[in-house]
């Protein structure tokens, strides 16, 4: 269970796991707060979350100043921000030579730089408390880079490197860092319209954001800072 009331920043959120993350975070005992481009989309989860639980902001996290304000405006409402998930990203499918150079950079700044701001932003109190957990949300382009995905995967390698030098460097301070590599396709639109998946062959956006709850609460002495999750029926 979670502490009383501790405050959780979840960059990325929308329909699927975002949205379960809060979800799932708010029903222990979390403050939660979501950053996306757009607030406007996640006014039905703030309905259903409450106020007082869960409240969105519109942050464009590539733009290090729109990050500050956002956080600021977390703090001024929430207090200090004692958990900070990374989920921001977008997938681009395309053969390398025809790829543009923009993509990669736009696809960087999305997955990796944003992360960076934001966790450069709530890092000093964290390290001031000398506790805080940071998750960074990886994919199977983190470990395994397959064709026609260069700009996302060479993304997401860049975020777990990220992940593994924080976690080595701040663990000593009390600061858990965590990176999940989410081996599949997470069930929702794009699985069954795009992939034309069904939902046994996908993983549940709920019981990702479970496993992201119970790394969370993780006791110092028996920290992860690294787990890959996959459906049963997933090959590997």
């Amino acid at each position: 269970m979670a502490d009383n009331k501790r405050t959780v920043v979840v960059a990325g959120v929308g329909a699927g796991l975002g949205d379960e993350i809060c979800k799932k975070l708010v029903k222990v005992g979390y403050r939660v707060v979501g950053l996306s481009r757009s607030a406007s989309g996640n006014e039905a989860l703030a309905e259903k979350l409450g106020a007082h639980n869960f409240f969105s902001v519109s942050c464009d996290l590539t733009d290090v100043a729109q990050v500050d304000l956002a956080i600021s405006k977390v703090e001024e409402k929430f207090g200090m921000v004692s958990v900070y998930v990374h989920n921001a990203a977008y997938l681009h499918m395309q053969a390398f030579v025809d790829t543009p150079p923009t993509e990669f950079e736009s696809l960087w700044r999305t997955v990796c730089l944003g992360a960076v701001h934001g966790t450069q932003r709530v890092l000093p109190s964290m390290l001031e408390k000398k506790s805080g957990v940071i998750l960074f949300i990886g994919a199977t382009a983190s470990v395994k880079a397959g064709a026609d995905f260069s700009a996302f995967s060479s993304a997401k390698f860049a975020l777990r490197g990220l992940s593994q030098s924080m976690a080595r460097e701040l663990g000593p301070s009390g600061i858990h860092v965590a990176h999940l590599v989410i081996d599949g396709v997470m069930w929702g639109k794009r699985a069954k319209e795009s992939f034309g998946m069904s939902e046994g062959q996908c993983l549940k956006p709920a019981s990702v954001a479970k496993t992201c709850e119970q790394l969370i609460g993780q006791d110092q002495s028996a920290w992860t800072h690294e787990l890959d999750i996959r459906p049963a029926v997933e090959t590997f």
